[in-house]
C-alpha cells in the first residue's frame, strides 16, 4: 500500500513539471492564420491613422481616406480567408502609395510603404516591388561609397 501511495505521489509531483517542459519545448505555430497574425492588419491600420493625424496636425493637404478604405478592404478579405484577394488588395495599396493617391505628403507615403514591408506577411504582398522601388530612388553607388 505504501508503495502505491508513493508512486501516485511521485506521479502527481512530476506530471506538472513534464507538462510544463513539453509546453516550453513545443515550438509556437508560425504562419498565417487569422488568430495569430491579424495583428499585422491592426498595426498597419493604426499606422495609417497615425500618419493621417500627423498630416492633420500639420495642416497638410491630402486625403488618407482612400488608404483607410483600402486597408479596411484588406482586413475584410483577410478575415474571410481570401488570400488571393488580400494579396491583390495589398498590392493595390502599394500602387496607391507609389502614385501618392489622395495627394498625401510623400514622407507619409514613404513611411506607410516602409511599414507595410515591416508588418505585412511576405505571402500577402509582392516583396520584390520594395527592392524595385528603392532601386529607383536610391543611388546605391553614392549610398555605399559616400564619405
Amino acid at each position: 500500500m505504501d508503495r502505491i501511495v508513493c508512486q501516485r505521489s511521485l506521479i502527481a509531483a512530476l506530471a506538472p513539471g513534464f507538462l510544463g517542459a513539453i509546453l516550453l519545448l513545443t515550438p509556437l505555430k508560425s504562419g498565417a492564420s487569422p488568430a495569430s497574425t491579424a495583428g499585422w492588419v491592426d498595426q498597419l491600420t493604426g499606422f495609417v491613422v497615425v500618419q493621417r493625424g500627423i498630416a492633420q496636425a500639420k495642416d497638410e493637404p491630402g486625403s488618407f481616406d482612400p488608404y483607410i478604405g483600402q486597408v479596411t478592404l484588406v482586413r475584410s478579405l483577410y478575415d474571410r480567408g481570401d488570400w488571393n484577394g488580400s494579396y491583390m488588395a495589398m498590392n493595390r495599396l502599394m500602387d496607391m502609395l507609389e502614385v501618392r493617391e489622395g495627394d498625401i505628403n510623400p514622407k507619409a507615403a514613404d513611411a506607410i510603404w516602409d511599414y507595410c514591408y515591416e508588418v505585412t506577411p511576405p505571402s500577402l504582398h509582392d516583396v520584390k516591388r520594395h527592392k524595385e522601388w528603392w532601386d529607383k530612388r536610391v543611388d546605391w553607388e553614392q549610398f555605399f561609397w559616400e564619405e
